[in-house]
C-alpha cells in the first residue's frame, strides 16, 4: 500500500510539472492581446494630444486601434485576458465646423415692359438672389412699395441656387403711382453651427421708385375763360388739348393735339379723339384755371392748365452700385493702371453749343 501511495503522488507530482511545462511553452495570447490593447491606448493619447482640427484626413491610429480588436481564424483568448487590464476604444473623425454664411440679394434693374399680344402693362424686376453656403433658403419675398407708402408682400420667389439670377414680371399695379422694390431672404442653417442673431434674414437694397404708367395721358394748355367781346357778343373759351396714347401695334407712344372752343349753350359739344370726353367748361378754381371733359354717362375729368401729364414711356431704373459679392480689387488695380497710363496733355475745352430756337409748338416749345 505505502508503495502505491507513492507511485500515485509522483504520477501527481509529474503531471503538474509536466503541465506547468506545457504551460509555459505555449505562447500567451490574452497578454499579446493586452498588450497590442495598450500600444493601441498610447497611440490615441498620442494622436489625441497632436490632432489638427484643421487636417480632414483621417487619424493613423485608426488602424492601429482596428488591428489590436481584430480576430481571424480560430483563436482562443483566455477571458481572463480582458480584465488583466483596462481597454479603451476612442475614434476620432476630424470635421471642421464652419458657420453658415447668406449675403443678401441686389436688384439690379426695373423696367416697364409693354405686351401687345394681350396689351398688358408690367413692371420687370430683374437681379441675383441671395448667395449662402452652409445653409438653405427657407423663404424669399418680393416686397413693393408704393410712394411714401409701407413695404407690403406682393409674391413668393423660388431660389433655384446660391446667386442665382431672376426675372420677375409684376402687374396689377396702379397707373400713374411710383413703386419701389426690393428682396427679404430667410435662410435656415445647414451646418453644425447656427447662424448668429439675426443673421439669418437679409433684405436686399431697395430699388428706386419706377412709374407704373397709364395707357393714355391728357394735356390741357392756354386755357381761355368766355368773355363778351366790346359789341355785347359772347367769345366762348378756348383750350388748346392734346390726347396721348399707346400705340399697341407700333409699339409707340401716340399724340392728337386740337383747339377746342367751348359749345353755345344747347348745342351738344363735339367728342374728343374718339375718348368718349368732350368739353364741358374752363372755369377759374383757388388751385389755377381748370379745364373740366365730359362723358356721356356723366363722369368728368379734371385737368389743369399748362400742367405737365406723367410720361406714357418711363426709363426705369438702373443699379448703378457695385455687387458686394463681385471682388472689385482686380478692377481697381486696372483702373489705376489706366489712370496712370493717361496722357498728361489737358484735354481742349469744347465751344459753346449753339441754344436751339424755341419753336412755335402749341404748348410754347417744339411739340415733339
Amino acid at each position: 500500500m505505502q508503495n502505491i501511495d507513492k507511485i500515485a503522488i509522483a504520477l501527481a507530482a509529474l503531471i503538474l510539472v509536466g503541465g506547468f511545462s506545457i504551460s509555459a511553452l505555449l505562447p500567451d495570447e490574452g497578454g499579446k492581446f493586452s498588450a497590442d490593447i495598450d500600444k493601441a491606448n498610447q497611440k490615441i493619447d498620442q494622436s489625441e494630444a497632436e490632432q489638427d482640427l484643421g487636417d480632414r484626413t483621417p487619424p493613423a491610429v485608426e488602424s492601429e486601434v482596428k488591428k489590436a480588436f481584430s480576430f481571424q481564424g480560430e483563436i482562443v483568448v483566455p477571458e481572463w485576458s480582458f480584465y488583466r487590464r483596462p481597454a479603451r476604444l476612442d475614434l476620432f473623425k476630424t470635421e471642421v465646423a464652419l458657420p453658415p454664411t447668406l449675403l443678401a440679394a441686389r436688384i439690379s434693374t426695373v423696367s416697364v415692359v409693354r405686351d401687345a399680344t394681350d396689351e398688358s402693362t408690367q413692371h420687370r424686376v430683374s437681379g441675383r438672389h441671395a448667395i449662402f453656403e452652409r445653409a438653405e433658403i427657407v423663404s424669399c419675398n418680393l416686397e413693393v412699395r408704393a410712394e411714401e407708402g409701407a413695404w407690403e408682400k406682393i409674391r413668393t420667389v423660388s431660389v433655384s441656387g446660391s446667386g442665382a439670377e431672376f426675372e420677375l414680371l409684376v402687374d396689377g399695379l396702379e397707373p400713374g403711382t411710383s413703386y419701389s422694390y426690393r428682396i427679404l431672404t430667410r435662410g435656415l442653417s445647414a451646418s453644425s453651427v447656427a447662424f448668429s442673431s439675426g443673421q439669418d434674414q437679409v433684405t436686399s437694397d431697395e430699388s428706386d421708385a419706377v412709374l407704373f404708367p397709364s395707357n393714355s395721358v391728357w394735356r390741357v394748355s392756354g386755357a381761355q375763360i368766355g368773355r363778351l367781346d366790346s359789341a355785347g357778343n359772347l367769345i366762348p373759351g378756348r383750350v388748346t388739348v392734346q390726347y396721348s396714347y399707346w400705340d399697341w401695334k407700333s409699339s409707340s407712344a401716340m399724340r392728337n393735339t386740337s383747339i377746342i372752343s367751348e359749345s353755345p349753350d344747347g348745342k351738344e359739344p363735339a367728342e374728343l379723339f374718339n375718348t368718349g370726353l368732350a368739353l364741358e367748361r374752363i372755369q377759374n378754381t383757388a388751385d389755377g384755371r381748370v379745364v373740366v371733359l365730359k362723358s356721356k354717362s356723366g363722369k368728368r375729368l379734371y385737368l389743369k392748365n399748362n400742367d405737365d401729364p406723367l410720361p406714357l414711356d418711363p426709363s426705369g431704373w438702373e443699379n448703378l452700385d457695385p455687387d458686394p459679392a463681385v471682388d472689385s480689387s482686380d478692377g481697381d488695380e486696372a483702373e489705376s493702371e489706366t489712370e496712370a497710363e493717361a496722357p498728361t496733355d489737358e484735354a481742349k475745352p469744347e465751344p459753346p453749343a449753339k441754344p436751339r430756337s424755341s419753336g412755335g409748338g402749341l404748348f410754347g416749345g417744339d411739340d415733339r
